[in-house]
């Protein structure tokens, strides 16, 4: 998570679909939801589960504490009220609560119904923040815009995670429903939306945005983007974020070999009005196929788009990792009693590499801008405790929330170093991202790695046994990361901070840099 006065990053990892578990063969429960958004009173909406092949004794229905890619324990949980199981006949069946997020039902053979009601978990996106809670993982309900993150409204059983599911919502007349989920175009109507979703995994991958339509379709090669908005200043502004990612998204595919790694993306973006100038703040919420943004600022379209730009790069490399590239541990992830990769070095600090490094590589940015954005992260990282092993933190995330942000520094860093040292094993020829494209073919989506074989995995694709010292030292290890020899190699200077460029370069180390970032 990034969390700072201008922008704060919530990342949402990816979960792909497991085996089913619980079931005899042959036999299959599908979930089927209704939500009626016109029914919104005080803050609550009602929702029903139909559930269909149901034959298991009892049953543990639970809300997420967790999901994927956030640290601190949301408990969706303590927002849901008046949970009713029935039968097909609507004969009530006893329920109760065993903890935040989970109800269970003793005698649930001849279960087919649960009804609850549901809270939003935030009014207004403003200045009130608090540490370990990730409003962009949560929900706002108001008649004139629904910000619906899935894992706030509905439930899964417990071993029956990947199941199929139906959500049916009837929407207010002028309300549009953004979201990169497909709508089944033999049930949706003008005021119903259906859609048929995988499983519980893919639910909670794709938020919804209800609101007046203001959107802007982007046709990319091999991609279609969606920019869907909603200022509550009242004034269209997807025309101009549409324009301002438009060469963000080129440039990542020149960055990535000239494809881009989705055929589909939505960009959500609600910006609550704040009249006061230069006070800011954003907060983004990346999925496989789309981002959620929460902006609350001024209505300056300048600021906004900068805002807009600096979260999309970030969020929309995570395409590559995690989507791409991932453990088993997020692969099977659990919401309620999640375990945590040692990886968030290769999924955060990877990530926050390459949205630093693309600008400057495929010519967005000057050199000196790059320069002063390293300075930044150099200065930052000073502030956490950089005795921590990236690989320990990275497993302890959820309870050293304070130190998290240095995947965004440090993480950054280290992969700058070790973009350098593969550049110059290979005589400039491979770096970081064609080690990442590398791992992607090898352990796309489907295939899983495991955790503690990455390491190993990297040193055997790249080629290069010296990767392995590299990794124990600074990644699996603790030592302070070699900026200031990393960036002598391409005729840079580090002293007190400032990196400058020399003024007696050689050419290994000119042919070095020109093959690291491309000036």
């Amino acid at each position: 998570m990034r969390f700072f006065p201008l922008l704060l990053f919530t990342i949402v990892l990816f979960s792909c679909t497991t085996a089913q578990k619980g079931l005899s063969p042959g036999n299959a429960v599908t979930y089927a939801y209704t939500l009626n958004l016109n029914e919104l009173e005080g803050g609550q909406l009602s929702v029903s589960l139909t559930l269909t092949g149901w034959e298991q004794p009892t049953a543990t229905f639970c809300f997420p504490k967790i999901v994927p890619g956030i640290y601190g324990d949301m408990d969706f949980g303590q927002y849901i009220s008046s949970v009713e199981a029935a039968d097909a006949d609507g004969n009530p069946l006893a329920i109760r609560q065993v903890d935040e997020n989970c109800w269970e039902i003793s005698n649930a053979g001849e279960l087919r119904t649960i009804t609850y009601r549901v809270d939003d978990v935030w009014e207004d996106f403003d200045f009130n923040l608090k540490e370990g809670f990730y409003r962009s993982a949560a929900s706002s309900f108001k008649p004139e815009s629904f910000v619906i993150n899935t894992n706030c409204l509905f439930g899964y059983f417990e071993g029956f995670e990947d199941m199929s599911v139906q959500i049916s919502i009837t929407k207010p007349e002028g309300l549009y429903g953004a979201t990169s989920l497909e709508r089944d175009r033999n049930k949706t109507t003008a005021g119903l939306d259906v859609f048929s979703v995988r499983d519980y995994h893919q639910l909670v991958d794709n938020p919804i945005l209800y609101a007046p339509a203001d959107t802007a379709i982007l046709e990319l090669p091999g991609i279609e983007v969606e920019v869907a908005c909603h200022s509550t200043s009242g004034q269209p502004i997807s025309g101009e974020i549409a324009q301002y990612i438009r060469p963000l998204l080129e440039s990542q595919a020149k960055y990535l070999g000239g494809k881009l790694p989705v055929d589909r993306y939505t960009f959500l973006l609600y910006h609550n009005l704040n009249e006061k100038a230069n006070a800011y703040i954003g907060d983004g919420l990346e999925h496989s196929r789309s981002t959620l943004i929460l902006l609350y600022m001024p209505l300056d379209l300048e600021a906004i788009r900068q805002n807009v730009y600096g979260i999309a790069s970030h969020e929309f490399f995570h395409t590559l990792m995690p989507l791409g590239l991932h453990s088993r541990e997020i692969a099977d992830y659990d919401f309620n009693h999640p375990k945590f990769s040692k990886h968030l070095w290769l999924y955060e600090g990877m990530t926050e590499y390459f949205t630093m490094h693309m600008p400057v590589k495929t010519g967005l940015q000057t050199l000196e801008g790059f320069l002063r954005n390293i300075e930044r992260k150099i200065l930052g990282m000073k502030d956490f405790d950089n005795t921590i092993p990236l690989t320990e933190l990275s497993i302890h995330a959820r309870e050293m929330q304070d130190q998290y942000y240095n995947f965004y520094l440090k993480g950054a860093l280290v992969n700058l170093c070790l973009d350098i040292r593969l550049r110059e094993l290979s005589g400039g020829q491979y770096g970081v991202q064609n080690l990442v494209l590398d791992l992607i073919e090898k352990y796309g989506p489907g295939r899983p790695f495991e955790d503690d074989a990455l390491f190993d995995e990297i040193v055997k694709i790249s080629g290069y046994p010296e990767i392995g010292a590299f990794i124990d030292n600074y990644i699996a290890g603790a030592e302070p990361l070699p900026l200031q020899v990393m960036l002598e190699k391409v005729g840079l200077t580090l002293e007190d901070g400032a990196v400058t460029e020399m003024a007696d370069r050689t050419s290994e180390q000119e042919q070095l840099r020109r093959a690291w970032i491309g000036q």
